[in-house]
Formats: structure tokens, C-alpha cells, sequence
């Protein structure tokens, strides 16, 4: 929570960084600090979402050193307009744990300073769908999630029991579960990560986790997926004999909750069964999308239902399709159904265009975590055909950064592909940058 002035009498509140819609026609602009919202000084981004949610609300902005102030009038239906800095306007919590397998730790050097960031923040999760840790939040914290209906929100929990959680991440994690617990006798709806570390937290005592999870009706979904490593130590990544282990673990599980919930409930992530061999299955669970669950099963039905018919695809045009090693295999099965043709008599040519990661190495094998610079290179070794186009998705190159995770802008990667790069959400996204 902020005040309204720091003691040094420089304004201290939520930073706007895009001001449109309602907001904009108020006079609201890029830069101004919001320093109060509805005559409230102590103001976060749920304030202000809470208050553009009853359709009228003030605001107190400094501009330049100079106050000033504003009504904002949101239509039924309209978006208030504001985009705050960081989406907070204000510093993200930081997360205070010591995580013995923390992804941001290890990263290498040189890329977006955002990556860096170990957010911990219950706001963002609320907002954006981020998973937090429940180990930074105060009595404060939690009688405003309860008192504000602040639902769903993700947690990474990691094990049931205390004593193995704080192993894995701290001994501030120790306090998860009681929080876990307070949060579900309020009904706040929860989403769970575990993250699988082999000898720690899989076997027995991944059964003990997902069935006391299973007891919690707030607790929606239970998503399972393997620890990332850049060096093992007393922690090894996931192998083979793991994962076809931990499937057949999850999938009893899921057997237990469906004749409980009548629902999957408990998912391993996709990485899971391509690291078994096996093809990834659909998932009733879309909030745990993120953690990579159900993406194989979606991006193959994409490639199945994609229509080209009246297209106006460029003649002899033809696609690479941009993939990390793991996932490799679900990329050849979406090209030979975009190559066999949707209302169209010949098709469109597709192929895979597999990439080796060398930024983090090669224990991460999803596209979305490639570098910019590896492709580029990758591109150099193996032109692109004639008449081909390199099909990317937009996780590898945000549309809001164009540029990737190194931080190699779009049009560098453009012109590595001689123009022939189609950006999208989804295959019919990329196509139709694509068309001509």
C-alpha cells in the first residue's frame, strides 16, 4: 500500500503508463501519479479496479510537480482506460524465499530485465494469473483477500508437509499451508503447482499432497510439472523412468477425483508425457494452461481444425514451424495435417524447424523459452526455402516487447527469415500474417 507524498515531499503513488477510453477523455495521461482514488490516499491497483467497477470515480494525480484532478466516467461494459506501470503502478513484492531449484536464479546473464524480477505478488496473481507462494502475506494481506472476494488466485505449495516444503524453499515456506487453509475457509478459489523434484516431493509423498488438496473444495485444480535445472546437485532434473512414474501416479489420482469431483483434478504438464514418450492429452483444467498443461492437445486441434480454403495463400508457399526439441514430436503431427490439406486440393507444405536451446542449455526444451539470437543462427545453418515461411509463436516474441527474451527486436529476426516470419497466438493467428 502507498501514501499519498514520501517524506521528502516528492509524490509518491500509482504510475500510469497508457491512459485511454474513459480515463483519457477525463484527462488522465501518461506519467501523471495517482496519488488518491475516491478521496483514499493508502491506494493500490485493486482500488482502482474496485473503484472503476461502480462506474463513476475521482482521482488525484500529480503532473509535473502540479496536482490535479479528474472524474472518471466508465460506461456498463467499458475498460476504465488505465494501464498502470508494471501493471501495479508500484513495485512488485518481491518473493523472500530460497527456492533450491528457483528458475530465476538461474538464468544467465543479458536478457530482459522483467525476467529477472522474482515477483510474489497476491495482486498479480489475482490479476494476471501469476503463482505466488502465500509466504510474504501478513494478517493485513489476508483480510483483504478475504474481505475483497480476491478469487482465484495461484500458489505454488510445492509439498502438503511443512517440514519437506521448507526443505525445498526456505523456512519461510513452512507457513504455506496454514495460510493455504485460512484462504480456503473463506472461499477464496485455488489453483496449486507442484513442482516435481525426484527423491523430494514425488512418490508417496505426491500422493499425500494432491489428496489433501483433493479434501479442499476451494482448491479447483492441482497441476503437476517437472523441476527445470540448469545444474543438478542434490536436485536432478526429471528423466524418463520419473515421469512414466509420476503419470501413473497422477492418473490414479485423477481416478480417485473423478469418482469424487466427477473431474480430472490433479494434471501433469505436457512436458511430463513428452519426456515418457507419450502424447499429451486434453485437459478440463484451462486455468492451469499456464503450467503448460493441455498446449499440446490444443496446438494439434488447431493444426486439425485450420481452414485455408479462400486463403489467398502465396503460390508455393510453404512453412517451418518453430519448435524446441521436446515438442518436436506434436510439431511433425501438426504439420502433416496442415501438408494434408483443410478445403483446399493440395495443402500447404509444413515442416518442422527444431532449435536447441543454448541460451539456458539444453535441459529447457519449450519454444516459448528460445532465444532469439539461437534461431537467428539456427537460420543461418538452415535457410529458409524460396517461398517459406518461418510459423513462430507470439510466447517467443510478445507482440507488447517485439523482441524476444534476449532481447533481439522482431526486426532483426525478420530479416534473418528474408520477411517471411508469421507471428500468432494460434496457427490461424500465423497464418493469416502470413497471407499476401
Amino acid at each position: 500500500m502507498l501514501r499519498a507524498h514520501r517524506s521528502n515531499g516528492a509524490p509518491s503513488g500509482l504510475l500510469v503508463a497508457t491512459a485511454e477510453g474513459p480515463a483519457a477523455r477525463a484527462g488522465l495521461r501518461a506519467g501523471d501519479i495517482m496519488v488518491a482514488i475516491d478521496d483514499r490516499s493508502d491506494v493500490d491497483v485493486l482500488d482502482l479496479e474496485l473503484a472503476a467497477a461502480d462506474g463513476e470515480f475521482s482521482l488525484a494525480v500529480v503532473r509535473a510537480g502540479r496536482p490535479l484532478d479528474f472524474n472518471v466516467a466508465v460506461a456498463r461494459g467499458e475498460w476504465h482506460g488505465v494501464e498502470l506501470a508494471d501493471g501495479l503502478g508500484q513495485g512488485v513484492r518481491q518473493c523472500q524465499n530460497h527456492c533450491r531449484f528457483c528458475f530465476v536464479d538461474q538464468l544467465p546473464a543479458g536478457l530482459r530485465p522483467s525476467l529477472c524480477v522474482k515477483d510474489d505478488d497476491y495482486r498479480l496473481s489475482f490479476l494476471q494469473g501469476t503463482f505466488i507462494t502465500l509466504t510474504n502475506l501478513s494478517a493485513a494481506d489476508l483480510e483483504r483477500i478475504c474481505t475483497l472476494r480476491l478469487s482465484p488466485l495461484y500458489v505454488s505449495l510445492h509439498d502438503w508437509d511443512d517440514s519437506r516444503r521448507a526443505r525445498l524453499m526456505g523456512e519461510r515456506a513452512r507457513r504455506a499451508r496454514g495460510v493455504l487453509l485460512r484462504l480456503a475457509a473463506c472461499g477464496i478459489e485455488l489453483h496449486i503447482q507442484v513442482v516435481l523434484c525426484p527423491g523430494w516431493n514425488d512418490g508417496a509423498a505426491l500422493d499425500e499432497t494432491v489428496r489433501a488438496l483433493a479434501e479442499l473444495d476451494a482448491v479447483a485444480d492441482v497441476g503437476v510439472v517437472p523441476v527445470s535445472l540448469a545444474v543438478e546437485s542434490d536436485l536432478r532434473r526429471v528423466r524418463r523412468p520419473e515421469a512414466e512414474m509420476a503419470l501413473e501416479q497422477v492418473e490414479a489420482l485423477q481416478s480417485e477425483a473423478k469418482a469424487r469431483r466427477g473431474v480430472a483434478f490433479v494434471h501433469a504438464a505436457d512436458e511430463l508425457y513428452l519426456l515418457a514418450a507419450r502424447t499429451p492429452p486434453p485437459s478440463d483444467a484451462p486455468h492451469q494452461y499456464q503450467n503448460g498443461i493441455g498446449i499440446g492437445a490444443a496446438f494439434v486441434a488447431d493444426a486439425q481444425a485450420l481452414d485455408l480454403s479462400g486463403s489467398n495463400l502465396p503460390d508455393r508457399a510453404g512453412v517451418a514451424l518453430l519448435t524446441g526439441t521436446l515438442a518436436a514430436p506434436l510439431v511433425e503431427t501438426a504439420c502433416s495435417l496442415i501438408a494434408e490439406g483443410r478445403g483446399v486440393t493440395s495443402g500447404c507444405a509444413a515442416r518442422s524447424f527444431v532449435v536447441a536451446n543454448e541460451l539456458f542449455g539444453p535441459h529447457v526444451t519449450v519454444t516459448g523459452l528460445l532465444g532469439g539470437r539461437e534461431v537467428v543462427a539456427a537460420l543461418h545453418a538452415r535457410p529458409l526455402g524460396r517461398d517459406e515461411w518461418l510459423l513462430a509463436p507470439r510466447a517467443f516474441l510478445p507482440e507488447h516487447l517485439a523482441c524476444t527474451l534476449d532481447d533481439l527486436p522482431e526486426d532483426e529476426l525478420r530479416s534473418a527469415c528474408d520477411g517471411r516470419l508469421a507471428l500468432g497466438g494460434t496457427l490461424a493467428e500465423a497464418f493469416a500474417t502470413l497471407v499476401v
